[in-house]
């Protein structure tokens, strides 16, 4: 399966969990894993809806979180385990800084074109304090 396909929501992918895509994307070389991130993220960017349709929030949290995780700022974060690692970027630019952060306003709904969507958790306190925590580290790399 194409690093593309990966993260592309192609039928059986649809519902994968984060762990099970963290570990296919690390086997990807850094540039396919690049490629599959920007991806979703610009996807969830220019076509917010796609999030109801082709992308579920899990896809695209988990692109969000490997950016946020390839970056300085998210050294020593509780978050930042081994499979993030495993799925990280080298060189991340601010350009897919920025873009990580535009498709985690659209998840979040802060984005005026977001659809409103309901992603279940089990703990929606620690699940926001994490949302909030990937949003520091990315504000903290685009300063």
């Amino acid at each position: 399966m194409g690093a593309s396909k990966l993260l592309c929501c192609d039928g059986e992918m649809n519902h994968a969990s984060a762990p099970h895509l963290l570990d296919s994307l690390s086997a990807f070389p850094p540039r396919q894993r690049r490629q599959a991130v920007h991806s979703v993220l610009l996807r969830v960017w220019e076509t917010p809806t796609s999030l109801l349709r082709d992308i579920p929030p899990t896809q695209a949290i988990t692109a969000v979180a490997v950016v946020a995780a390839s970056l300085p700022a998210a050294y020593g974060r509780p978050w930042l385990d081994a499979r993030l690692l495993a799925a990280a970027l080298p060189d991340v630019s601010t350009e897919l800084a920025m873009r990580a952060l535009s498709a985690l306003d659209v998840v979040l709904g802060n984005d005026p074109e977001s659809v409103p969507f309901h992603l279940p958790v089990s703990d929606g306190d620690a699940a926001l304090e994490l949302l909030d925590d990937l949003r520091e580290v990315l504000l903290d790399s685009i300063r």
